[in-house]
């Protein structure tokens, strides 16, 4: 009886968990239209934001040299971060990354 008891429990959590890192971020009209932005900027290949205060930049290597130069990304990374604090008037941080696992920079503003 605890087994199963202790399985459930576990099947509960595991099931609130998917379900919680299903649901997607709907960005704010702001937000939207600073992406926009910069999807629009070279060697800009896509932007997602992830929470409210999170967005997610993929840069080519021509905006970030190839291999991956960590100074430029950081420079990527801090003009972004500029341009949005006037834009969109809220904390928030810009991550640069060419693969999903290895960000190569990121740049926080508290507005």
């Amino acid at each position: 009886m605890r087994a199963l008891l202790v399985s459930l429990f576990i099947f509960s959590v595991f099931v609130v968990c998917i379900g919680a890192h299903a649901e997607e971020y709907a960005p704010t009209a702001a937000q939207k239209h600073f992406t926009a932005i910069v999807r629009g900027l070279p060697g800009v290949v896509s932007t997602e934001w992830e929470s409210p205060i999170s967005l997610w930049v993929k840069a080519s290597s021509k905006a970030v040299g190839s291999p991956p130069r960590p100074q430029q990304a950081q420079q990527l990374s801090n003009i972004l971060a500029e341009r949005g604090r006037t834009a969109l008037m809220q904390p928030f941080c810009v991550y640069i990354y060419q693969t999903r696992d290895n960000p190569l920079a990121r740049t926080c503003v508290y507005y």
